[in-house]
């Protein structure tokens, strides 16, 4: 049933998030659309609208129907907005870029999972607001940023505050992103959201509150049990909260296993686990198809389903009696109660960890350990949070001076779970690394479902389980590796490439843009884990320029390396600073041309520039300056240039003779490149690192026929992706990491008779 459910939900999906665009409109021309605000988040000076586009059209046509959901980020302080009202922007129709790295996180896949095909941007006050919020929108508003003020005034730091809010009105964006990264390495990762847990507790709690005081109301209910009157009287309660934190689809899925849990007790049914989480995929199937593919929403009905499932035989494979109910003695009871309690807590949450790793480790490529000894110290107070929040979010509404005392106590109930979480995540071995299973999910599912399903010898077939987590992190080590890789990562406009040879590595440059994106967070640190890369041999600072120190900076950071080298004759500017202190303790050195050559692995660095003191005082660029490595695999060189031009091509060409790989010194820029050094290297192969629709037209035109005119092969990271160079020592091959497209400034050219690569 969930199967065909989850298939259903995928086919509806795909009906509901097709795009019906006139041909008129060209994607990345400006455009005039006008639709249904369905979701509107607000950032640090910044603001995202989901928009439900119904009519499109050029600026000077009439606007034609449409159907297609785009993001639009509004720059500045934004009109008051709510989701439901209708508006018009000018903007442009960006499809999302694919990832262009290896281990690269995949956004435009989620965004075109939820229907958004394209994004865009404006400033704020270009949108025009056409029609006014619905009331129940202007109230339920209102009431979340009073509360958010309330809250914020008796909280011990903004961070509790903004745990307590998060849980209290779905207002997960208030929380810094660092403390997500916290809450994944303890184990607690769904506490930072309105999931099933707090659905849950929430039911528990007012099934409870209400059955007391049905008890408490005299003679009017004694004909009936008091389950039967509280726990339909509960349901409403339930979905208010849901639809107070905006129907987050775990949420919804928990309040409607809920709701089948409480009706069945009023009419003295027992509800199943698996039932209930069918009636849950029912609705959600109906309600919004594509959340079938909204990762938290996988997770929790994994959650579920292994709680169901795994947790009854871990706790019968648990070597620990349950407690005995006929036992006299009450402190004995109590001690029992408690161990059983903390044996289904730990039972609970090793059952959850085991069903969702498959996902888990694809997605983040780490399982938490901590976890399981997290969950059994911090739930209690997860589900007292989650009273603290709904409650005192229900009496605010109600009168906001008696909600004081709740929320005050949520703020300090808050401010101890950051603490724990906190220790937990500091934790030695508090998450472990862990490979993306593939096709072996299937093997770790069946492993799994027959252990817990069968009997006798069936239950040897768990086995299949930890043999598929195995298989997988073997299948690295014993997969032959080339004697040297190196790879040319596409980081936007700048440099970061990543060298290994016989299992040591070094990283060159970092990319980044001031003010911009963290390009190690985004791209080298996911391709580090991706590659199995914890610490590096050698990091090396080109120069300091943006484009190539700020992300290197933020790598080393995270990334342990032994050694550290900077351009000789820097003077140790701010951004150099910045480096050598995120490097720690490695040993820095400051290089240049005759520094002794390093081993790595199977291959030799040589240092072929900053030229010496003499010759550098002449060149007036910091460009002209830069670090130039030669790597030496065999009969195979590959030359990273760093940022020289025309001044520096021509103290280093003199050191120079024909190389296998070149990287195109300073992106393609028709200040490098020059005949001189192009007559002395030769290269087979070209990659210009360089940013889609940079401001500066790299590589310029002129540049790349030149190489194309030897008879190079030219690789472009904006066009190929990140780009990697594999050696046996004798030959290279070139593995783009996008599909090949054809250069816009590729010409017919005479080749040589160089290998072609794959």
């Amino acid at each position: 049933m969930l199967a065909s459910l989850w298939a259903a939900g995928v086919g509806l999906a795909h009906w509901e998030t097709q795009v019906a665009l006139p041909g008129e409109l060209t994607r990345g021309a400006p455009v005039i659309v006008e639709g249904e605000a369905e979701r509107v988040d607000r950032f640090e000076g910044t603001t995202r609208v989901r928009l439900a586009v119904a009519r499109a059209g050029p600026p000077s046509g009439p606007l034609a129907p449409v159907r297609f959901r785009m993001n639009l980020s509004l720059r500045g302080e934004p009109p008051p907005l709510l989701p439901g009202q209708r508006v018009r922007a000018e903007t442009k129709l960006m499809p999302a870029a694919p990832p262009s790295n290896p281990g690269e996180k995949d956004f435009g896949a989620a965004r075109r999972r939820q229907g958004v095909a394209f994004t865009g941007g404006l400033d704020s006050r270009r949108l025009l607001v056409l029609s006014p919020a619905p009331a129940w929108r202007v109230a339920l508003e209102d009431t979340r940023i009073r509360l958010a003020a309330a809250v914020h005034a008796v909280s011990p730091s903004k961070d509790a505050a903004a745990l307590f809010l998060t849980l209290a009105a779905g207002q997960r964006a208030a929380l810094d992103d660092s403390w997500e990264e916290a809450f994944s390495r303890a184990g607690l990762a769904h506490v930072l959201s309105v999931s099933g847990l707090h659905v849950a507790a929430l039911a528990l709690m007012t099934l409870a509150v209400l059955r007391r005081l049905v008890v408490r109301t005299g003679e009017r209910w004694r004909m009936l049990d008091a389950r039967q009157v509280a726990a339909p009287a509960a349901v409403p309660f339930v979905w208010a909260y849901v639809v107070f934190t905006d129907n987050q689809p775990p949420a919804v899925r928990s309040a409607v296993m809920a709701t089948v849990v409480l009706l069945g007790l009023a009419l003295w049914r027992r509800a199943d686990g698996l039932n209930g989480l069918a009636a849950a995929a029912v609705v959600l199937v109906a309600w919004a198809p594509s959340s079938v593919a909204d990762l938290s929403l996988r997770l929790s009905f994994l959650a579920v389903f292994g709680l169901v499932l795994l947790s009854p035989p871990l706790r019968q494979a648990l070597p620990l009696a349950e407690p005995d109910p006929a036992e006299s003695r009450r402190v004995h009871r109590w001690w029992g109660q408690a161990k059983e309690t903390v044996a289904q807590t730990l039972c609970a949450s090793a059952a959850a960890t085991l069903a969702g790793l498959p996902i888990v480790a694809a997605t983040f490529g780490r399982v938490s350990l901590a976890g399981l000894i997290s969950n059994v110290v911090a739930l209690p107070l997860c589900g007292l949070l989650t009273g603290l929040a709904a409650g005192g979010a229900a009496l605010f509404i109600v009168t906001p001076s008696l909600a004081t005392p709740l929320l005050w106590a949520g703020a300090w109930a808050s401010e101890l779970l950051l603490v724990i979480t906190r220790l937990f995540a500091a934790a030695p071995l508090a998450s472990v690394e862990v490979p993306s299973l593939g096709l072996l999910s299937a093997l770790y599912a069946a492993g799994l479902l027959t252990w817990a399903l069968g009997t006798g010898r069936w239950r040897l077939g768990g086995l299949l389980a930890p043999a598929a987590v195995a298989a997988a992190m073997l299948a690295p080590v014993l997969t032959p590796r080339p004697g040297l890789r190196v790879t040319f990562l596409s980081v936007g406009q700048g440099d970061s490439v990543v060298v290994s040879s016989g299992g040591e590595h070094l990283l060159v440059d970092g990319g980044g843009v001031p003010g911009g994106m963290d390009t190690a967070e985004r791209f080298i640190l996911p391709y580090l884990k991706q590659a199995g890369i914890s610490r590096l041999a050698l990091a090396v600072l080109s120069h300091p320029h943006p484009d190539h120190a700020l992300g290197l900076a933020s790598a080393l950071k995270q990334v342990p390396t032994a050694r550290l080298w900077m351009p000789a004759g820097d003077g140790g500017g701010p951004l150099s600073r910045q480096v050598a202190a995120a490097a720690g303790p490695a040993l820095v050195e400051e290089v240049e041309v005759g520094h002794p050559p390093l081993r790595l692995g199977e291959a030799t660095l040589e240092v072929l520039g900053p030229p010496g003191p003499d010759a550098r005082e002449l060149l007036e660029g910091v460009n002209d300056r830069s670090v130039v490595l030669l790597v030496r695999h065999g009969d195979v060189t590959v030359l990273l240039t760093g940022d020289v031009e025309a001044e520096g091509e021509a103290e280093l060409a003199e050191r120079l003779g024909p190389v296998t790989v070149m990287k195109a010194p300073h992106h393609g820029s028709r200040t490098s490149s020059t005949e001189t050094l192009l007559e002395r290297t030769r290269p087979r192969h070209v990659v210009f690192c360089v940013g889609r629709r940079n401001r500066y037209g790299f590589p310029h035109a002129e540049v790349e026929a030149r190489y194309r005119a030897l008879g190079s092969e030219c690789w472009r990271t904006d066009l190929h992706g990140a780009v990697t160079v594999e050696s046996d020592g004798q030959d290279v091959r070139l593995l783009p990491f996008l599909p090949s497209e054809p250069s816009p400034a590729a010409v017919p050219v005479a080749r040589t008779a160089h290998p072609s690569p794959p």
